[in-house]
């Protein structure tokens, strides 16, 4: 693509954004780094039983601490439990499948341990609070709708400093209903949102953009690694938020 058109495209989009009033996000690792701190999360534990038990690998807990993920993350939070009920659940399978006793001191020592290790981890996106400054700014609305525990992700909103910024936080674990599951329909009704009148960022293809496209949402991949791509409103892409921002200056 020419400069030429690059910087026509550019425009483009600019005008598009300048019309919305709501600005959608997805949380974990669209305005976070999310899979960093979980898995050193996850390994304070498994450190912790290591030294407890020192013939238990910490290499075998995490083998199967990631099979325990998968069997349990499908729902994508939808079932309305609380953060302390599923990591509770996480990590007494983890217990179980490694011969340990399962009890309510173990479990609550657990808990602290990933708790505390996930609030020293937690690290934004760069330009993600300079993003959100510059929206509210301009007089428009943030919504977090992002799939996980109402309460861990309200804590993690709070934890980062971006409580002040954000108008609306919408999960799974409220709305009954995954990404995939028509959880975007459901936040533009609730809301009275108009699809056309909103924008949403998010990390994954698949539960983030697609679903909002077809919802009727302008969606941005937010893709670190894949460049940008102003060209296609079917297919726009970011690799840092400040290009985000720079759209809206």
């Amino acid at each position: 693509m020419s400069q030429n058109n690059h910087n026509q495209d550019s425009h483009t989009i600019k005008e598009s954004l300048s019309t919305k009033t709501w600005f959608g996000f997805d949380l974990d690792d669209t305005l976070h780094s999310f899979r960093k701190a979980s898995a050193q999360a996850s390994s304070a534990v498994f450190t912790t039983l290591h030294e407890e038990n020192p013939n238990i690998n910490i290499d075998d807990l995490k083998t199967s601490y990631r099979d325990i993920l998968v069997s349990t993350t499908a729902g994508a939070f939808a079932d309305g439990r609380t953060s302390t009920e599923y990591r509770r659940e996480r990590f007494s399978l983890l217990l179980r499948a490694h011969g340990l006793e399962v009890t309510t001191e173990r479990l609550d020592r657990l808990l602290d341990v990933y708790k505390r290790s996930l609030r020293e981890a937690l690290t934004l996106k760069p330009g993600a609070l300079d993003l959100l400054q510059c929206i509210k700014r301009r007089g428009k609305k943030v919504i977090v709708v992002t799939e996980g525990p109402q309460d861990a992700q309200l804590w993690t909103v709070e934890e980062l400093g971006l409580r002040p910024y954000v108008d609306v936080l919408v999960t799974t674990n409220q709305i009954g209903k995954s990404k995939v599951e028509g959880l975007f329909s459901a936040v533009l009704d609730k809301y009275g949102i108009v699809a056309s009148d909103m924008v949403y960022v998010g990390d994954n293809e698949k539960r983030d953009v697609v679903p909002a496209r077809e919802a009727g949402i302008l969606a941005v991949l937010f893709d670190e690694m894949g460049g940008c791509s102003f060209d296609d409103f079917a297919a726009l892409r970011i690799d840092s938020l400040g290009k985000l921002g720079d759209l809206l200056e």
